[in-house]
C-alpha cells in the first residue's frame, strides 16, 4: 500500500505593493521549499483567490486601500474562523496589535530590515499550520470514530442491509468530504463486482452498474492486493485501469477497502473525490473501520439466515415425523417440544405436552416404565425399549443431546411398529 505524502504548506500573501508581495513570496519559498506562496494585491483579491482555492496560512499587510488588514481579517474570520492569519506590516503600534487580537489574528509580525525578518515570518507560519492541522486532524478523527461507533450501533438494531448500506456510504462521504462513496457486491459467477449502493453517482447505476474484477478497476485490484488501495491521481495510476464507472464521473483521488476477509471477500466499499488529494493513515483507518462494520453485519446475517433455515428444516422434521414423535425433556422430565405425525393416534397434541411433565402427560404405569429410562439417558446412556400403549406398540429411544443454551437435556424418538390392521 502506498503511504500518502506529508501536503505542502499553502500560502495566500496580500500586500498591495506587488514587489513585496513577489519578495516575500521568494523568500519565504527559499526559507521552506514545502511551501506554496500565492500573491493577492488587494484584500477583496485576496478574499476571491480564499473563495476559489483552500490555503493553509494568509499573510497580510496592514496599510492597504479599500480594507486594511484588520478589516480584512474580519473579514476572512466570518468565513474561515480557524484559518491561520498573520498579521505582516510596517506600521507598528499597540492600538494595532490590540485589534489585530481582538480580532482573532494568529500571529502580529512587523517588516523590519534584513531577511531575518522572512525566516522568522517562516518559522511562524510553519508553526501555527502545524498546530492547525494537529487541531483539525484530532477534530477530525473524533468525528470519524463516533461515526464507526454509531454506525455500528446503527447495525446492531436489526436494519436489513441496504439500509446499513445506505448510512454507510452517507457517513464515509461526510467524514471524509468526498462526492462519491460506494459498496459493491462481488459476484463470483460473473467475475465482477456490482454497485450495490452509491452515492454522488448518476442516476440508474446503483444496482445495475458493474466493474470488474480484475486488474481493470481500482476494486478489482483491491481484492487482489487484500490490502487498501489509495489513488492519489487516477490519470496517472499505473496499477489498474480506470474503470468507466470512475472516469465517467472525473474521479481523480481515492481509497477501497475489502468488506469481508481477503480469504473470502464479500465486496468493496470505495470512496472517491474529483480533486487530487492525498489522504492521510487516519482516513485509512477510518474507511476500514465502515467496512468493518459492514463486515460484522453481513456475517451476523448470514449467520441468522442459516439459523433460520436449520430450524426450518427442524421444525419440518419433526412436524412430519412419520408413524411416532419426537420429544425433548430437561432435567425435571418436563417435555420442552413435542412434535410428529403419531401424536393425533395417542389422542395428544403439542399444545398438551409441551411445558408439562411426563408425570402430567401419560398415566402412572407408563410413567413407571419410562421414568428410569429417561433419566439414565439424561445420565448419558442411550436407551432403547418396545411399548405397548393405547393398543399400539412402539419401539421407543431415549438419548442425552448436549445444547448451548441448556446443557444436556434428553430426546425421545418413538416409531409405531405395530402390525397393520386390516385394510391398512
Amino acid at each position: 500500500m502506498e503511504g500518502p505524502e506529508s501536503p505542502r504548506i499553502s500560502v495566500l500573501h496580500v500586500d498591495d505593493e506587488p514587489g513585496l508581495a513577489e519578495t516575500a513570496a521568494g523568500f519565504l519559498q527559499h526559507e521552506n521549499d514545502g511551501f506554496s506562496v500565492e500573491t493577492a494585491t488587494s484584500a477583496s483579491e485576496g478574499l476571491a483567490r480564499l473563495a476559489e482555492s483552500a490555503f493553509d496560512c494568509v499573510v497580510s499587510d496592514y496599510d492597504m486601500p479599500e480594507m486594511n488588514g484588520i478589516e480584512f481579517l474580519e473579514a476572512v474570520r466570518a468565513s474561515y474562523p480557524d484559518l491561520p492569519f498573520v498579521l505582516f506590516t510596517g506600521k507598528g503600534s499597540e492600538e494595532i496589535a490590540s485589534e489585530a487580537i481582538s480580532a482573532g489574528v494568529s500571529d502580529y509580525l512587523q517588516k523590519r530590515g534584513g531577511t531575518e525578518r522572512y525566516t522568522l515570518l517562516a518559522n511562524r507560519i510553519e508553526n501555527l499550520v502545524a498546530q492547525h492541522r494537529a487541531e483539525a486532524g484530532l477534530q477530525t478523527r473524533v468525528r470519524q470514530q463516533a461515526a464507526v461507533a454509531d454506525l455500528g450501533q446503527y447495525a446492531l438494531t436489526g436494519c436489513d442491509l441496504d439500509t446499513l448500506f445506505e448510512q454507510a456510504i452517507e457517513s464515509v462521504s461526510a467524514g471524509l468530504n468526498t462526492e462519491y462513496s460506494k459498496v459493491l457486491e462481488y459476484r463470483p459467477e460473473n467475475d465482477d463486482l456490482l454497485l450495490r449502493a452509491g452515492i454522488g453517482w448518476q442516476p440508474g447505476l446503483v444496482g445495475e452498474a458493474a466493474v470488474g474484477a480484475g486488474d481493470e478497476s481500482q476494486a478489482g485490484y483491491t481484492l487482489q492486493t487484500e490490502e487498501p488501495v489509495v489513488v492519489e491521481d487516477l490519470r496517472a495510476e499505473t496499477r489498474f485501469s480506470g474503470p468507466p464507472l470512475l472516469l465517467d464521473h472525473d474521479v481523480v483521488s481515492g481509497i477501497s477497502v475489502i468488506i469481508g476477509t481477503p480469504a473470502d471477500p464479500w465486496g468493496v466499499l470505495g470512496t472517491h473525490t474529483s480533486k487530487r488529494r492525498a489522504f492521510t493513515e487516519d482516513d485509512i483507518t477510518f474507511v476500514r473501520g465502515v467496512a468493518n462494520v459492514l463486515t460484522d453485519a453481513i456475517k451476523r446475517e448470514q449467520l441468522e439466515g442459516d439459523l433460520r433455515r436449520a430450524e426450518q428444516r427442524y421444525r419440518a422434521l419433526l412436524e412430519n415425523f412419520p408413524n411416532g414423535g419426537v420429544f425433548m425433556y430437561d432435567n425435571d422430565l418436563r417435555y420442552l417440544v413435542a412434535r410428529g405425525e403419531g401424536l393425533d393416534v395417542l389422542g395428544l397434541s403439542p399444545d398438551n405436552m409441551e411445558g408439562k411433565t411426563l408425570e402430567e402427560v401419560f398415566p402412572p404405569e407408563v410413567v413407571e416404565i419410562q421414568e428410569p429410562r429417561y433419566r439414565a439417558a439424561l445420565d448419558g446412556e442411550k436407551q432403547v425399549w418396545t411399548q405397548e400403549y393405547k393398543g399400539r406398540r412402539y419401539r421407543v429411544y431415549a438419548l442425552p443431546v448436549e445444547t448451548d443454551g441448556e446443557g444436556r437435556v434428553g430426546m425421545v424418538v418413538s416409531q409405531d411398529i405395530s402390525e397393520p390392521s386390516p385394510g391398512e
